[in-house]
């Protein structure tokens, strides 16, 4: 009996390892690609049908979602998300909150390293010229959206409640994303990097807390 529980947890153990490191060796590749080639096959023909769908309130929407993404916008959000956390003694969360931003800024150094020039398909100026892979926008969207999702599974009790909650945050996270492609920012593939990149992270960070809170 005891030896079945044990050949099942190792098991499981086992399998979760294996699927997260098939995720990292996925995303490393995704990387590598990116920086090798300006483009991934139908980038480019991804845009040009995001953007013929273009309409005036498309436009304010992703203009909007393109300013969330901003420093003075986040940064006092996360920063009173923090402050809430440490105010109630969840310290390990708190710690997941800085670390999501933190793999931000990993992201931000990365896009120097990858080096894949934007878009020529913009629809608005200034026209941004620094590098596009991965999305910066996209990837924080991961890292804060995904943080909270984890956090309101802790939290909301009520079930209908709690799903609601994270399914709007999560189609808060795909629509950053798709605005970043329509905007012409971006190209799909370089949103497709920041998903993969942010999950793989915010599954190894979720992880690292469990694992330490209940050491």
């Amino acid at each position: 009996m005891v030896a079945t529980v044990i050949n099942r947890s190792i098991t499981g153990v086992s399998w979760k390892s294996g699927l997260l490191a098939a995720g990292i060796l996925g995303t490393l590749a995704l990387f590598i690609l990116a920086w090798a080639y300006p483009t991934f096959p139908g980038d480019e023909a991804a845009i040009l049908r995001f953007q013929a769908l273009r309409t005036g309130w498309l436009d304010d929407v992703s203009v909007g979602f393109a300013k969330l993404g901003q420093v003075w916008v986040f940064l006092p959000a996360a920063l009173v998300l923090f402050g809430g956390l440490l105010i109630v003694r969840r310290y390990a969360d708190a710690a997941l909150a800085v670390a999501c931003l933190s793999v931000f800024g990993t992201g931000s150094g990365l896009k120097l390293l990858v080096d894949r020039p934007r878009p020529e398909y913009q629809l608005f100026d200034p026209l941004q010229t620094n590098p596009s892979f991965p999305s910066g926008h996209a990837l924080l969207a991961v890292m804060i959206g995904g943080a909270l999702v984890y956090l309101v599974g802790r939290s909301v009790k009520p079930l209908a409640l709690r799903r609601a909650i994270q399914v709007v945050l999560i189609l808060a996270v795909l629509a950053m994303g798709a605005s970043r492609v329509y905007l012409g920012l971006h190209w799909p593939s370089d949103v497709i990097g920041s998903y993969a990149f942010g999950v793989m992270a915010l599954v190894s960070l979720i992880g690292l807390r469990n694992a330490v809170a209940t050491a």
